[in-house]
């Protein structure tokens, strides 16, 4: 039901024009949510509704685009919202997802680097190998020539 201040009611929110697809689907795939919320007071759930979905904006961001701190701060707000009456298994199981892809994209840049300052050493012995190589090559040339007679006598 539309209201006259540009919100509509969705589940016993007042939802916003602009959220309210967003809204719609976190209650058709998540029934669950709000069936045990316990503040009644109409700011107080709008604005818990707000707070979940910014942790699902930031639950969808790529795990370069977040900060331990940030991650850190974000299961603090779900624990926040579960602690209210807030169904958020689905959420959490999507956070802890991004904690472990974050976790393996640092691990694997950490590995990344290692990678490259092994190649950066190599290549180095490989400069190194190549000079002693041609070395040889010209003290084998220099050793293979033929001696003139003047060089002999």
């Amino acid at each position: 039901m539309w209201n006259g201040d540009g919100t509509v009611e969705i589940n016993g929110f007042r939802v916003y024009y602009s959220e309210v697809e967003c809204v719609r689907r976190i209650f058709e795939r998540h029934p669950e949510t709000t069936l045990n919320l316990r503040p009644k007071n109409q700011l107080v759930k709008n604005a818990y509704l707000n707070t979940l979905l910014d942790l699902i904006d930031i639950t969808c961001l790529a795990p370069q685009e977040l900060t331990k701190e940030e991650l850190v701060d974000a299961e603090n707000t779900l624990l926040d919202l579960v602690g209210v009456g807030f169904e958020l298994d689905w959420l959490k199981k999507k956070l802890e997802e991004l904690c472990v892809r974050k976790k393996k994209m640092e691990t694997r840049g950490a590995r990344m680097r290692e990678l490259d300052r092994m190649i950066v050493e190599q290549r180095q012995v490989l400069l190194a190998l190549e000079a002693e190589l041609k070395n040889e090559e010209n003290e084998a040339v220099s050793d293979s020539a033929r001696i003139g007679f003047d060089d002999v006598v």
